[in-house]
């Protein structure tokens, strides 16, 4: 490349860095339909069918719907195959915006691609992009409105601003997670408003932004209004403040939460993590305005993960960790900074430089392959992960990778298959996902009728309203299911893969 000019190379190996993240996604995609538990199964069906108004209005994530519905178009392989293909782009896109972002930042195209890199082994960012699920699209809005932040900081061109308060406005029609962000927005924006207070035009570049920032919050609050959801975002937030109350007042929760995160943020980043600290202390020497903006962003994220230890937030806050990939995107940035700060060393000989690409890029991906390996002879599952026909569970936490994971449709197909005509099948959410999918997208056993279980105090009441039908079965036995209370009206006999339920 040395015959390219400076710009030349940028494009150049920003078609690089697009192309090759799709080398390593496309080929480690999930190959089809997923479980439900983790709503891939539902974010799959409702890419194909377009829902976005439903009831669960924002908090069905409508954004992320329109944008991969057209994904399901596409003439190759399933639709779930197609949806998990959109999370692939997105994915692939932020890289692009972090790769020109870091350039931005340190004005050097190797620190920009190894932080590149990095992020794109990250565990937590290399599993949401081979998943149907909204993160690796909420991956691509933040560091999008980073990058329009820092070009307005730049150029001083009221566009950017404009397009940045657009952006960060309709980013939430994805999720609401991009609030946590928020802070260091507005400080960044106030800090580049007093530099610039005398310029003339300054106000009128505000003033068009924040239009151009309710135009896109206002599908955000159409569908908030029309859906009757506005409770449940006010709830999200008071969640939120009481979380954050009562992490802070029980220190071994709150401990547990910041060990937990060092620990998950070393999985991502095994060695660069290191060169990601001495990023963020650089950044504040060199880039003040920048460093607050990606300090407080980052803050904000960790603040709403540490309110997750509150039980009464949304469940185990285990099951929350993957949300920390805001703070993964802002870390990739300080491994520019940082290995703009240590290039020259790092540079000097040959072996240093292979070095620190195998520790950057190979030793993460030798990690999550190696990983589920030291842990099998300790643990038989992971805890609380509940088992299912055909996957490792294991390897599926552990190993970011999916391509593997066949097991959902495999027992969504058997089931139907065992199952008599006219049958009445009673399922929890992550089953019921699976079933659903199979009948609305290839109108497999349309005889059927799939019944979503309540929650386990609410089963055996919805279960007596079919008692007269003459095919009753129940997909599975594992605790979500009141067995007990199923039990006083049933006998429960095997059947297949499933079970019948048998009056007695």
């Amino acid at each position: 490349m040395k015959n390219f000019s400076d710009r030349q190379r940028g494009h150049l190996l920003t078609l690089v860095v697009f192309l090759g993240a799709l080398a390593l996604y496309i080929p480690t995609l999930a190959p089809g339909l997923l479980w439900g538990g983790g709503d891939f199964a539902t974010f799959q069906l409702k890419a194909y069918l377009l829902e976005i108004d439903l009831p669960s209005g924002i908090f069905g994530h409508p954004l992320w719907v329109i944008l991969a519905h057209p994904f399901t178009w596409l003439p190759i392989r399933d639709v779930a195959w197609r949806a998990n293909l959109a999370s692939a782009v997105f994915a692939a896109l932020a890289l692009v915006l972090l790769f020109l972002t870091a350039r931005r930042l340190t004005s050097s195209l190797s620190a920009s691609l190894l932080a590149t890199a990095a992020l794109a082994v990250s565990h937590t960012f290399w599993t949401y992009a081979v998943m149907a699920k909204v993160y690796s699209l909420n991956a691509l809005l933040l560091i999008a409105c980073i990058y329009l932040l820092i070009r307005w900081g730049e150029k001083r061109t009221g566009g950017y601003l404009s397009a940045f308060a657009f952006l960060y406005g309709l980013s939430l029609f994805n999720h609401l997670v991009m609030a946590t962000v928020a802070a260091g927005f507005l400080v960044y924006i106030a800090i580049q408003i007093w530099h610039r207070r005398r310029e003339p035009g300054l106000w009128r570049q505000l003033a068009v932004a924040a239009l151009a920032g309710l135009v896109g919050l206002s599908p955000y609050l159409f569908l908030l209004f029309r859906t009757g959801t506005t409770g449940e975002a006010l709830n999200t937030v008071i969640g939120f403040l009481r979380g954050l109350g009562y992490g802070f007042a029980r220190p071994a929760a709150f401990l547990l939460g910041i060990g937990a995160g060092i620990a998950l943020l070393l999985y991502q980043f095994p060695v660069t993590s290191l060169v990601g600290f001495a990023g963020l202390r650089q950044t504040f020497r060199q880039a003040r305005p920048e460093a607050w903006m990606l300090g407080l962003a980052a803050l904000g994220n960790v603040l709403f993960l540490l309110a997750a230890t509150d039980p009464r937030t949304g469940g185990e806050y285990w099951w929350n960790l993957h949300y920390y990939l805001q703070t993964y995107v802002i870390f990739a940035l300080w491994i520019a900074v940082g290995f703009a700060f240590l290039w020259p060393r790092l540079s000097s000989r040959k072996e240093w430089t292979m070095a620190t690409i195998g520790l950057t890029i190979v030793l993460p991906v030798a990690l999550y392959a190696s990983a589920p390996l030291i842990a099998r002879p300790f643990l038989s599952n992971v805890p609380g992960f509940r088992p299912l026909y055909g996957r490792d569970n294991l390897t599926y936490v552990l190993s970011p990778w999916k391509h593997q994971e066949t097991g959902a449709r495999k027992l969504g197909e058997s089931i139907l298959d065992v199952l008599p005509e006219n049958s009445v099948l009673f399922a929890d959410y992550s089953i019921w996902a699976v079933i659903r999918y199979l009948q609305v997208v290839e109108h497999a056993r349309p005889d059927v009728e799939l019944v979503k279980l309540p929650g386990p105090s609410d089963q055996v009441s919805l279960i007596l309203q079919y008692k007269d039908s003459p095919s009753l079965f129940l997909a599975d036995t594992y605790r979500y299911y009141d067995i007990e209370g199923i039990q006083r009206h049933f006998a429960i006999v095997p059947w297949g893969p499933i079970y019948q339920l048998v009056p007695k």
